[in-house]
């Protein structure tokens, strides 16, 4: 997939899925007629690749509630909070910094455009979280002054995607988290990668 735009990438049945669930919304609450639904339905049933998924839902919900998202820049929080999650294309390179505030990158629902993710993290008197997905190997190398140190384990799954993190933290933290799936219907608690 290397050297692929995002809006080139191959499309899925759950991408579809999620892009029907929204226009069936809208006709349902009175934001398209039933022509217009069914005229966009019928083109994100025939869509093949993502670009042609990511127009058919813009004008029905904000930027952060896509179904699928192609945006790929920096994710910069100063003196607030930015958040990417969702669907979303993660490019080779990744780049997340905060200055007092908060930035999140949510990798969980994400889709991956190598096995191999680069995230360089900086967080200056703010933080950094990077939640990624159960079974993904992470690689934190870190430089702190006046921060939190993170301590990584390897997945423990075979040929598993692998993220690197660069982080840098001056009075803030970078810090990688995973959820654990839920066992026979028991929640497990959050299991954080410091």
């Amino acid at each position: 997939m290397e050297g692929t735009s995002p809006e080139r990438l191959r499309a899925s049945d759950a991408d579809r899925e999620r892009v029907l669930a929204v226009l069936r919304e809208a006709v349902a609450d009175g934001r398209l007629d039933f022509e217009e639904f069914q005229e966009r339905s019928d083109r994100a049933a025939a869509a093949r690749r993502l670009g042609d998924l990511v127009g058919l839902t813009t004008d029905l919900v904000p930027p952060e509630a896509q179904p699928l998202r192609l945006d790929s820049g920096p994710v910069a929080a100063l003196f607030g909070a930015k958040r990417r999650g969702g669907r979303w294309v993660v490019p080779s390179q990744q780049w997340v910094f905060s200055l007092f505030g908060s930035a999140e990158l949510d990798l969980r629902d994400a889709l991956l455009a190598r096995d191999r993710v680069a995230v360089a993290a900086s967080a200056f008197f703010g933080r950094v979280v990077i939640r990624v997905p159960e079974g993904m190997e992470v690689r934190i190398r870190r430089r702190s002054l006046f921060g939190r140190r993170a301590a990584v384990h390897p997945s423990p799954l075979r040929h598993a995607p692998v993220l690197e993190v660069d982080g840098v933290s001056l009075f803030g933290s970078v810090r990688v988290s995973t959820s654990r799936k839920r066992r026979l219907g028991r929640g497990r608690p959050r299991r954080e990668l410091r």
